[in-house]
Order: C-alpha cells, then structure tokens, then sequence
C-alpha cells in the first residue's frame, strides 16, 4: 500500500492524520455491509463500535473484550489508524475508547473515505469479535452513570447534540423513535458538535474551535464531562477539547440514552409522539 499525501486537507489536530503508515493496525468503523463492499486494504472491521455502551456491568464487559481483541492485533504494529466515513463520530468513539484503555499511538484518518485512491480499496474480509472477560477493563476518560450523578454540581458537563435534542423536541437527531422519552441532565450546557466542521465537511482549525468553546463560557481549567445520545459525538469532541488546553475531559459514554431510562432528574422531560 502507497502512503497517502494530504492533498490539500488541512489538519492542525494532534489526533488526526492525513497518511497511511504500511505497518498500522486499520479499524474501519463504517458499517459492516459498507466494509464487505470496499475498505482500505488489510482493514479490520470495528463496526461494533457503533453499538450503544451504557455503564452496566454487561455492557462495559462486552465494551471491554472488543477493545482486547484489537490490543491484541495491535501488539505488533507501530501505531493504530481508525476512519469511518470521514472524520466522524464512530470514529471518535473507537479512538477515544482506546485512548481511554491506555493504548498508544491512536490516530484517526483526517479525510473522507470517499476521497481515498481506488488502488488502496478493496473487500473487506476481516470482522473483529468480542472476546469474552471475567473482568471489565479500567477506561480512564470514561465516566459511569454514577460519578456523573454524584458530581452534577461539581463538573462542567456539556451537552454536544443538536438544538433540538437539547431543548427536549427531539430524543435523537437521526432515526427517533415515537414513544422515546426527551431531555436533558439537568445543569448541562449545549454545544452542537456539528459546529466543528465546515462546509466541506472538514473539521475546523483549533483556533476557530477554541475560540467558539470559550464564547459558549465554556472554562478550561474545570473539570468536563461530555455527553450526547449514546457517547460516539462527545468522543470525537473530547480531542477537541483536550488539544484546545480542556485540563480534565471525561465522556459520560452511556449518555442520555442511559440517563432516560432511570428515574433520575432531568429538564424538558417529555414523551416524543410525531
């Protein structure tokens, strides 16, 4: 495989990367029939990513044997190269779950997928599984339904969905379900994770973002939690805020997917019925 130049993609963030190193572990974090179809070659598909992980004892379980697996893999490879479709969310979140179980030299594609040279594709043929643990792993950077619970007045805790998910009008951008409960947890301030791109569909200079995270009030030296629907969007943002000088960034990975489902307080609580 040919290493990839930038052409022209303007990068400016510690965590992404415009190059293709041939000894890297690839996750492609797209879907598993997008995979079978064309993915960099020699990628392993990490499309359980984008399944929802709440702070239960099951789920941080099976959270935890996909990350083995890819330990595994990556034990001899110089460092490790995560893309979706372009600098997304998925992509954020499997990033972001492996900084947080303590790997090294993580790095996300910084370009779309559909830019990629058609000589470096090819059909997907290898998915990654779960592999079964007695115990949980310990993820630093990501935070339990229960420390956000108990430290609601003692965090900067950031709500990154749209508008809409924020004021309780919609339960979820994409795809919402009738009968879904809205809100948000109480004392959270929103910031629209869409703002960090532009219209290309490239993730805007540290200087722009920075500067926008400050307007919203948003202080660098408290400690921040970042939350959304089911964690992937709050992942892509905690790099964001962590290379834009954020002291103390931790993802609440259940979300207000979690939240919802407990009798916990939140605002603009409301049943969803198009």
């Amino acid at each position: 495989m040919k290493t990839m130049s930038e052409q022209g993609v303007k990068l400016g963030w510690g965590f992404l990367t415009a190059e293709i190193e041939e000894d890297a572990l690839l996750l492609d974090c797209r879907g598993e029939e997008a995979f079978a179809v064309s993915t960099i070659r020699g990628a392993y598909s990490a499309a359980s990513i984008r399944k929802a992980h709440g702070s239960g004892p099951n789920s941080m379980l099976k959270l935890s044997g996909f990350v083995k697996s890819i330990q595994k893999l990556a034990e001899d490879k110089k460092s490790v190269l995560i893309f979706d479709e372009g600098m997304g969310m998925f992509a954020g979140k499997m990033a972001w779950v492996l900084k947080s179980a303590g790997m090294k030299n993580v790095m996300i594609l910084g370009r779309r997928f559909s830019d990629l040279d058609s000589s470096d594709l090819g059909p997907g043929k290898e998915v990654l599984l779960e592999q079964e643990l007695k115990s949980p792993i310990n993820f630093r950077g990501i935070v339990p339904i229960s420390h956000v619970q108990t430290n609601l007045t003692r965090v900067q805790l950031v709500d990154v969905r749209s508008p809409e998910e924020y004021e309780g009008t919609l339960p979820r951008l994409v795809t919402p379900e009738p009968g879904s409960r809205c809100g948000r947890i109480p004392g959270s301030v929103n910031y629209d994770w869409r703002l960090i791109y532009d219209e290309a569909g490239n993730i805007r200079s540290r200087v722009e973002v920075g500067r926008e995270l400050r307007a919203a009030g948003l202080i660098p030296e408290r400690p921040t939690i970042l939350y959304d629907f089911n964690g992937a969007r709050a992942s892509m943002m905690a790099f964001l805020f962590q290379e834009c000088n954020y002291r103390h960034v931790e993802v609440f990975l259940g979300s207000w997917m979690e939240w919802r489902k407990t009798r916990l307080p939140a605002q603009n609580a409301r049943i969803w019925n198009p």
